[in-house]
């Protein structure tokens, strides 16, 4: 459902799940309606901080989603940026990614069974292990999982029925295209994959050989399936 009134992102803190909890930077972007909205929480990439939510994909994905009609929040990883905390190289990220997910579910204006999950790279990883742990998540955008980085294989996705993008890049430095698919054949419907022919894992963007940035095109492939999937029509 298109939104009927323009949506505006604005800063926001929140704290991590997990013991001691860490307070969290964010940018939630939402609605002036009375309005419930399906929502989409956002993760970076990059480990050790390399970037944060200011990422090109991130935040490309954050405007398509929000003229798609979904409240969205991004935030930094713990010891990024104004993230309080230090990095934990995804020991306790996960963390991070349950306590964006609580802080959405307790708001009023987002529609609680349709909450969906998008991160990119070290991101992807994340999202990966926390909506394992979530039974309130609805479904899962992973872009350019970094299938070699993870110290283990997905095993879950075998029996995990919720709805799961892929978004992969033919030529990606840390995913082996046939690894992957071979993977992917394994884990339960429903899913879907995007090949980005030609692209590596950096997507046009920083170190890329891609001489193309493809967040417009990854954003718009995003918007469209989380529509649909949101709309029951998957």
């Amino acid at each position: 459902m298109k939104p009927t009134t323009q949506a505006f992102e604005a800063s926001v803190r929140f704290p991590s799940a997990g013991t001691p909890s860490v307070d969290l930077e964010g940018l939630l972007g939402t609605f002036g309606d009375r309005a419930r909205h399906p929502a989409a929480v956002l993760c970076h990439p990059g480990s050790q901080g390399q970037t944060g939510m200011e990422y090109p994909v991130i935040a490309a994905c954050c405007a398509a989603l929000r003229q798609a009609g979904f409240i969205t929040l991004r935030f930094n990883f713990r010891g990024v940026q104004g993230s309080g905390g230090s990095r934990t190289g995804g020991v306790h990220e996960v963390d991070d990614v349950q306590g964006a997910v609580s802080f959405l579910l307790e708001r009023r204006d987002v529609d609680r069974s349709h909450l969906y999950l998008l991160g990119d790279s070290f991101g992807a990883s994340m999202i990966l292990e926390a909506a394992r742990e979530s039974k309130g998540v609805a479904g899962t955008v992973c872009i350019v999982l970094p299938l070699a980085l993870l110290q283990s294989e997905p095993d879950h996705l075998r029996h995990d029925d919720r709805s799961k993008l892929f978004i992969v890049a033919e030529w990606d430095q840390f995913c082996d295209f046939d690894a992957f698919r071979a993977l992917y054949e394994q884990w339960a419907a429903p899913k879907d994959i995007v090949l980005l022919a030609g692209s590596d894992h950096f997507l046009g963007v920083g170190p890329s050989a891609d001489p193309v940035d493809r967040s417009a095109q990854i954003a718009d492939a995003v918007a469209s399936w989380l529509s649909q999937v949101s709309a029951g029509l998957d």
